[in-house]
């Protein structure tokens, strides 16, 4: 009697687990995570994110001649500072990436340096931070005051970038000469 019980009992399991269990195609692999293999569920498309589509488990394992660089360098800006790069940050990366940064997480790990001292990456030198600043100034007093500025408020302003060297601070003081109605 007890073995036919026993027998009943894994007959009605056996047939339980063939009813409810689901056949699974997907495969937990690292070639997921490195978009290396086909998306089993179409999330992704192979090598999206610069390595090649070759099923590789580990970015250790790729050769850095096969992934492509743009690709690796703006998801990994992205990631850290979460926002893409200027040209400038991307040839700056890119370069780092390709020279002395031979690999994915040497690269993540160095920029997350640079975000966690409250920088981009490169270093931009007073000049041509300055240069840019004089270019861009009209958009700049324009999005402060809403208008071009006038020949002796562009000079007026020319002259500030001497203690004003970057943009939040030229916004700041035009905001706070703009709130308190100072005429140049």
């Amino acid at each position: 009697m007890r073995k036919v019980v026993l027998a009943s009992m894994n007959i009605v399991l056996m047939v339980a687990f063939i009813i409810v269990a689901k056949p699974v195609f997907a495969h937990r692999s690292g070639c997921h995570n490195l978009h290396t293999c086909p998306s089993d569920n179409k999330t992704y498309v192979c090598g999206d994110l610069g390595y090649p589509c070759d099923g590789s488990t580990s970015a250790e394992k790729i050769s850095i001649k096969q992934i492509s660089v743009p690709l690796v360098i703006e998801k990994a800006f992205l990631d850290t500072f979460g926002r893409k790069p200027t040209d400038f940050e991307s040839a700056y990366w890119k370069n780092r990436f390709r020279n002395d940064k031979d690999g994915l997480y040497k690269i993540r790990r160095t920029m997350k340096w640079y975000e966690s001292v409250g920088s981009f990456g490169p270093k931009v030198s007073v000049s041509v931070a300055k240069a840019r600043l004089v270019k861009n100034m009209n958009s700049i007093f324009a999005s402060v005051y809403g208008r071009q500025p006038s020949e002796s408020e562009n000079k007026y302003w020319l002259t500030r970038l001497i203690d004003k060297t970057t943009e939040e601070t030229l916004v700041n003081t035009m905001q706070y000469h703009r709130v308190n109605n100072l005429v140049h």
